[in-house]
């Protein structure tokens, strides 16, 4: 893996999933800054505080599907109004093994691929290089 990824954010709620996934992310050695929101909204302010203030935006999220407050396809929709979606790279990580849920995310280009739960290293490696 030859990619620096200064900011990374994990969109998710289950905070076991986060404690695993961020020692995946800290094994690889390329995640420097690892941000969690436990749902999309917080997430989202984020990213317009960002945006606003021209701040540097995170090099990949990780979205959860299922969340209080703002889910991932309502963070999706909401997030699809703003210009600066196109510079985000997004990644859908989810437990559903639903297909349709599957094939949804391709309806917004700058979600970059599925990652089902649980996540291994290897797994999630090729994933994120495809």
């Amino acid at each position: 893996m030859n990619q620096n990824y200064q900011l990374t954010f994990i969109i998710d709620d289950d905070p076991v999933f986060v404690l695993l996934f961020k020692k995946i992310l800290s094994k690889l050695g390329v995640f420097e800054t690892v941000i969690n929101f436990e749902n999309g909204q917080l997430a989202l302010e984020s990213l317009i505080e960002k945006f606003k203030n021209n701040l540097p935006f995170p090099n990949v999220i990780f979205l959860d599907i299922n969340m209080p407050v703002l889910d991932g396809w309502e963070f999706l929709k909401a997030l699809d109004k703003y210009k600066f979606k196109d510079d985000l790279k997004i990644y859908m990580i989810s437990s559903s093994i639903d297909s349709i849920e599957i094939k949804k995310y391709k309806k917004y280009p700058f979600v970059k691929n599925y990652i089902s739960k649980p996540i291994s290293a290897k797994d999630f490696l090729k994933k994120l290089e495809s």
